[in-house]
């Protein structure tokens, strides 16, 4: 459920920055149908989605503050989307394992992204998870 509920979320951002939708719950019941998914991955998804969406400000800041070479805006669309999740997830979602978040990043960047984009990827939360404090056991497993 969990990979299903971040493919969700990763399509939906993506396809919210190419084109503006109007209506971003049409979109996504849409998205649902293309790529059926459980309904529990649905509720997660409009969930992170909802929250990622109030928070894209800070958690772009995050971004550039560890990814500082190009500006958000110019970085890889599905890259920056994939940031976008785990660094929410790694932010709000502190019941998650670390390195199931990182791993799942780094596989969604392997599965939709260049080339490069799963290193990128892996260099950033790296980053991130350094600045992050220290974990007592969500982070084993």
């Amino acid at each position: 459920m969990g990979r299903q509920a971040r493919i969700l979320t990763l399509q939906y951002l993506y396809a919210r920055d190419i084109h503006a939708s109007d209506d971003p719950d049409d979109f996504l019941e849409w998205l649902c149908d293309e790529f059926p998914a459980e309904q529990s991955a649905r509720r997660t998804a409009a969930a992170m989605i909802t929250a990622i969406a109030g928070d894209a400000t800070n958690l772009d800041n995050s971004i550039q503050r560890y990814a500082p070479a190009l500006p958000v805006n110019l970085l890889a669309v599905v890259d920056r989307n994939i940031l976008r999740v785990a660094i929410y997830e790694l932010t709000y979602r502190e019941q998650l394992p670390r390195n199931v978040v990182v791993n799942e990043a780094v596989e969604l960047a392997s599965m939709f992204g260049s080339e490069s984009s799963a290193r990128f990827v892996n260099g950033v939360l790296g980053s991130v998870l350094n600045d992050l404090p220290q974990s007592t056991d969500n982070d084993a497993g």
